[in-house]
């Protein structure tokens, strides 16, 4: 369980990483505190990126309404070449208004959500 403890996560519009003791982690939580090794801020577009990349991890993948709704950036714009890579990959799934990662891309969710960090 302890390695959990260091992966990135967004917080505020920052990726993080937690302090990787985790008897430090825990006393930090038992005081209401939250406790960072790294922190980052991410620039919107790098930001909408990453959202792109863990909401990909998801079986419906993103539609392209609620995508544009959630980041204010249009993945058919910004990342129609990481999209169209994927499709041509056998990984990913261009629908009318949505784009998804089929079955073996969810396999490969890591390295596929990759192609959306700008």
């Amino acid at each position: 369980m302890g390695w959990a403890l260091v992966l990135p996560a967004m917080w505020g519009g920052r990726r993080t990483t937690n302090v990787r003791s985790t008897s430090q982690y825990c006393d930090a939580l038992k005081a209401g505190e939250r406790q960072f090794d790294e922190e980052e801020e991410l620039a919107p577009l790098k930001r909408a990126g990453e959202t792109a990349a863990f909401g990909l991890r998801m079986n419906k993948g993103w539609s392209f309404d609620e995508f544009i709704e959630a980041t204010g950036f249009d993945l058919r714009e910004q990342w129609s070449e990481a999209m169209a890579n994927l499709v041509k990959r056998g990984l990913g799934v261009m629908e009318a208004n949505a784009f998804r990662l089929n079955s073996r891309g969810l396999r490969f969710a890591d390295s596929s959500g990759g192609e959306f960090l700008k």
